[in-house]
């Protein structure tokens, strides 16, 4: 029997290898950004930028900003539990954007 390897695993494991290490800290950031707020917040909030230890992310709509402002700090704590201490994040901006 042959073992199966989802397509998401194979592009995540392509963006890795591309880009090396002169992206690898937001590479790893956007990958684990949906894997911390869900499937259904990943398709209402956006990763917009990283710039130092600050998170920028837009929001399509006040409802799901206060969500996640809500959940700041857990969403933070699944970030940062996977990423080494250099490259931990210490806030998160949330923004609305029509996108």
């Amino acid at each position: 029997m042959s073992s199966f390897t989802s397509a998401k695993k194979i592009i995540e494991n392509l963006i890795r290898n591309i880009s090396k290490n002169k992206f690898s800290r937001e590479i790893k950031i956007g990958l684990l950004w949906s894997q911390a707020i869900g499937k259904i917040l990943s398709q209402k909030a956006f990763v917009s930028k990283l710039e130092k230890d600050i998170l920028f992310v837009n929001v399509t709509n006040n409802v799901w900003l206060q969500e996640l402002v809500l959940n700041k700090l857990e969403i933070l704590e699944k970030i940062n539990k996977k990423l080494n201490p250099k490259e931990q994040i210490k806030e998160i901006i949330f923004s609305i954007s029509g996108r």
